[in-house]
Formats: C-alpha cells, structure tokens, sequence
C-alpha cells in the first residue's frame, strides 16, 4: 500500500513534496466550477416552472463533483458555528410554523427549504473548496471563463429580447432571459460585471499575460453584462451595478499608488457614465428609473405594501413564520394583487423565517464575512507584489466577489432570493472566508479519511439524482396543467398523479392540480369538479389554509351544484383573506344563489369598499337592486 505522509512523521525524508493532482480529480475541479456558473443561466423548457428546481439539480451535480476535486480551501470553524445556529434558528422557526412538514421543504416555486437551502449552503462550501487560497493559476482562470462564456449567453439572450424577439417563449412584457425574471436578470448581469471589471482591465495593460482570444473574450462579456443590467429596465439590477462599480473603485484607490489614482477615478466616472447612458437611452429603462410608466409606480407601491404586510406579520409573530411561510400568513393582510411568497426584502425575510435571533446571527455572520474579506484581500495585495500572478489574480477575484455581493445585497432589500443569483452569490462567499486546506497531501489509500470523502460523495450523488427527479416532476405537471385547459381531463389526471409520485410531499403541486380541474370546471367540462375536489382536499390535508386552494375547492364546488358547501367554504376563506375584493365577489355570488340577499348584499358592499371600481361587483350591485334571480 502506498502511503504519502507529511514532513512531521517522516523527519528523515525532510519536506514533504506536494503530490501530482491525479487527471480525475483536476477534470472533477473544472467541470465543477463550469457547471456551477451553468447552473445560474440553466432552465428546463418545458416545465411548468422552468427557472428555479432545474438550477438547484445541476448546481447540485456541481457540488458533487467538488467532493471529487481535491481541497484548495476549507471553511473556517466560525463560519460553520455561524451557518450551524443560523440554521437551527430557521428550524425552530418551521417547527413553531403554521404548517412545518410542507414549510420544512420548501413552497412553490422556489422551494427554499430542504430542497433548495441545502444548495445555496452546498454551493458556499464548493467556493471554499475549489477557490480557497492555495487554488492554482488554472483554476482561478477556469472561474473567470465559465463566468464570462455564462455573461455572454445571458447577454446574447437579453440583445435579441430587447430587439422584440422571444427566444424563449413567454407573454412576459420583460421575460428576464435566462432567468425568467428581469430583475434577476439585472442583478446577474451585474454580478457578473463586479466579477469581469478587474479582469478586463487587467488584461488591456502591457504586463498582462492574457493571450490576446482571452482578452477579447472577457471584454465582449463584460460589454454584454453591461447591457444586460440595462436591458433588463431593472432599478434593483442598476442599482447593484452602480453599488459594486463603487465598491471596486474603493478597492482599486487603496491600492493603487497616488499617482495613478486620478486615471482611476477617470475609469470609475467612464463606468458610471455608460450604466447612466444607457439607461437613458433604452426607453423602458428610462421609464422605470423615472417612475413614469405605470407598471413601475405599481411595483414600487407594491413593495411598500409588502413590508407593511410584513410589519403587521411581525407584530402577530414576533418569532416569524417560518421559511415559506410568508405566502398563507400574509393572507389576512393581502388583497388579490399583493399575494406574493415573499416580502421582496432580506432583511423582513429573515425576519419571517425566525424572528430578531436569526437576523442577529444573520447579521453578524454578514459582517465577519466581510472583515476576513477585506481581511484577506489587503494580504493577498501585499503578497502580489513579490509573488507569482495567481496572487493578484485571486486579489481581483476577491475585490470583485466584494463588490458584487456589496450590490447583491442592496438588490435584496427590494427583491427576493432565487438561484439564478444567490448560488452566485453562495459561491463568492465561500471564496471571500476560505481558509487554506488542512493538508496539502493525500490521504493514505484506504483510510478513515478517503472513506469519509467517499462516503460525503456518494451521499451528494444521491441528493443531486433527488433534485433531478424533482425538477423532473415539472415536466408532467405542465403537462397535466396544459391537457386539463384543453378538457383532456384523462390525460391530465394521469400527468398531475406522475408528478405528485415524484414530489408526493408537494402539497403545493397538488394545489396546483386542484385550480386547473377548477378552471375547467369553471369553463363546463363535465367531470372536472369532482376532480378538482378530491385534489383539493389532498391539498389541504398537509397545507390548510391556503387561499388558492380554497378558492378552487369553492369554484368546483359551486359548479358541482353544491353551493352550500361552497357557501361553508368561502365563509372560512373570506375570514382567512378578509382584503380580497375577488373572494367577496365570489362569496356574493354563491350567496346569492343559495337565496342569501341579504348575505349577497353584505359580501359586494365589502367588495366595492375594498376596490370601489371592482367590475364584477357594480354588476351584481345592479343586479341586486333589481332583485332579479339568477338565470
């Protein structure tokens, strides 16, 4: 058996030598940094939700694959203390929740619970692993291409969108290319801007040993990062551009020599001009900026009334609602066009997932983060002066991992976590606190420690194969949701059972299925109601109290001539969602079947005092004055 041991249990041999990275393992560290970046502009086409499960499933394989790769870093005990309190403070949270076996998981669409939380905390420990501080040359060049081949395709995808074509079918005014949100869009146009700033720059100087395809490559990156924060006309993306461009300038004045730091500040304002420029110049960019089309001014009232609705949760919940419990407990505070799953803000995020102890962990963890960072970047500055080029180029990936996360987090405080931008975000932070690896030689063949890595690979194996197979139950249900539209109500039954066999816990997948059989339902296709009920019903077994649901049992209720059950269902749901003028209006007409008037009557003055402009309601108003019956 061949056994490689350090210099202190062999002092005859002197100083051990650093033993060759087998093929396997330094093909395992690329694909994994590659694959990872992928995972951010990766989407399924033809699931129900194409943006967010497919990402977590191939950032896991990436992870996995990390475990292969041998350790250039290692995250620090605080770290770990930090993240390891964070998260039983976030399970004490979903267990004191309303619903803790569904919250546990995660809720649609992101499911940020054990489904989707695992990866962004996987993705933090591969950072460390494969960018730590004794990462080679190669590798710190491999992160930088996969970010800009990743820049490029997102910015291909945003010119030819804003150009009027759909390459990705959606009716989406702004489809938010490979994200499927425009403001993920912006702000991952912008990280990778922090992250392709420094390099560019470098490489158009004299001394740089950038081949001239390389240059050219970062800089068309660069160039397209920077359209696709315009294009993508969002304040928040902006924003995290203007914060990390400041960030870096900061960064780039302490370093330099007094006499370059004027060309610095030139570059600086030259950045800031071409972000203001084209701002200006793309119309919807300018409109939103200045508040002055109508769907900017409504999502900036919007999230004012999202952190209102999270005050108001606060004070019934001093210790949160657990995670993705924001979208049931809300509710009572929300009307039809405020029921969101999260209050687009980090800090009220935190919060409702586990109350004043999680945010001050949060916090303070956010604040060693960023001392190791400056910490770090400021050592490997001064070890750039006299050492090889890979110091000053993790000192630029250090300065840009700052500076987009600086952004990232100013983003946050009016949007929402995602994974086409927090594994970005997860990974730069396990780059920023990595440690040096604990030994710098293998493990003996067959020992404690290659069993223990073994075995963590093969445990990540299996939690990737998971994922897939949970991003893979999207694709029956778009189908079950398609055929139940058109009346194939057969064909869509057997999609919605497929899907619910891979995500039988998914109450919100059965929900799902539920308010498509209703619509058909709705629409007169015999056989839909009773469908729609029995979904329902499963549905509300593991996750009560959950508006849409209840309104789809309702509807299939009421077309399955069982208006009195309908009328019982909407009296709970109308305490539940007392701001929804839809769910008075409804109420109203189910009431005034079953020869309530005056109940009828009650339900649309409430609905036309929430929304005096509710078209259905002035209907049934008249039709009530009349007193005509129903046909």
């Amino acid at each position: 058996m061949s056994t490689v041991v350090t210099a202190k249990r062999m002092p005859r041999r002197g100083k051990a030598k650093p033993v060759p990275v087998p093929p396997t393992q330094r093909h395992a560290a690329t694909a994994a940094l590659w694959l990872l970046v992928a995972s951010l502009i990766f989407f399924l086409p033809d699931a129900f939700v194409r943006w967010f499960l497919p990402k977590d499933a191939l950032a896991a394989i990436a992870i996995m694959l990390a475990s292969v790769a041998v350790a250039r870093g290692r995250l620090p005990r605080w770290f770990v203390a930090s993240a390891s309190a964070a998260l039983a403070l976030t399970l004490l949270g979903v267990l004191i929740s309303a619903a803790p076996g569904v919250q546990i998981m995660g809720r649609w669409p992101r499911y940020e619970g054990l489904v989707t939380l695992p990866v962004y905390f996987g993705s933090i420990w591969a950072g460390a692993r494969l960018l730590g501080p004794a990462a080679p040359a190669h590798t710190l060049r491999t992160l930088m291409r996969a970010v800009a081949a990743a820049a490029i395709a997102l910015g291909l995808v945003s010119l030819l969108e804003t150009a009027g074509a759909r390459p990705i079918a959606t009716d989406l005014a702004r489809p938010g290319s490979l994200t499927g949100n425009a403001t993920d869009q912006g702000v991952l146009g912008a990280l990778f801007c922090a992250m392709l700033i420094l390099p560019v720059l470098r490489a158009w100087t004299r001394a740089s040993p950038t081949t001239a395809v390389e240059r050219a490559w970062l800089s068309v990156a660069l160039l397209l990062s920077v359209f696709t924060v315009i294009g993508s006309a969002s304040r928040a993306g902006l924003l995290a551009a203007g914060t990390a461009l400041v960030v870096l300038l900061a960064l780039e004045m302490i370093r330099a020599e007094r006499g370059i730091r004027l060309r610095i500040l030139a570059v600086g304002a030259a950045g800031a001009a071409v972000l203001a420029a084209g701002a200006l110049a793309l119309p919807l960019t300018r409109e939103r900026v200045f508040g002055t089309s109508p769907l900017a001014a409504q999502s900036l009232e919007g999230r004012f009334t999202f952190w209102q609705n999270s005050l108001a949760l606060l004070a019934d919940h001093p210790l949160g609602v657990g995670v993705s419990g924001f979208l049931n407990a809300d509710a009572v505070h929300a009307n039809t066009d405020s029921i969101v799953d999260s209050p687009h803000n980090w800090v009220f995020q935190v919060l409702l997932a586990g109350g004043i102890p999680l945010l001050v962990v949060v916090v303070a963890g956010g604040a060693a983060v960023i001392t190791s960072a400056l910490r770090t970047w400021s050592r490997t500055n001064a070890l750039s002066a006299t050492s090889p080029p890979t110091d000053a180029a993790r000192a630029d990936i250090i300065a840009g991992a700052l500076a987009a996360l600086s952004g990232y987090g100013l983003a946050l405080l009016t949007h929402f976590t995602a994974p086409s931008t927090t594994i970005l975000a997860a990974l730069l932070i396990g780059v920023l606190v990595a440690q040096s690896p604990r030994t710098v030689v293998r493990s003996p063949s067959g020992s404690p420690q290659q069993h223990l890595a073994r075995s963590r690979t093969i445990v990540l194996a299996a939690w990737a194969v998971w994922l897939a197979v949970l991003a893979g139950a999207e694709l029956p249900l778009a189908a079950g949701v398609a055929n139940a539209a058109r009346g194939d109500l057969l064909s869509a039954q057997a999609a919605f059972e497929s899907a619910h066999s891979l995500r039988p816990w998914d109450a919100d997948l059965t929900g799902i299925a539920a308010q498509s059989f209703a619509a058909a339902a709705s629409a007169g296709i015999p056989g839909a109601a009773p469908l729609a009920i029995s979904w329902a019903e499963r549905s509300r077994a593991a996750l009560p109290s959950t508006v849409s649901t209840e309104r789809a049992l309702a509807v299939a209720q009421f077309a399955n001539d069982d208006s009195a059950g309908a009328a019982r269902t909407l009296e709970k749901l109308t305490l539940l969602a007392p701001n929804d003028p839809a769910l008075a209006v409804q109420n109203a007409i189910v009431l005034y079947t079953t020869g309530d008037l005056a109940g009828a009557n009650r339900e649309v003055q409430r609905a036309l005092a929430l929304d005096p402009e509710n078209e259905t309601g002035l209907q049934l108003e008249a039709l009530l004055l009349r007193a005509v019956p129903v046909n």
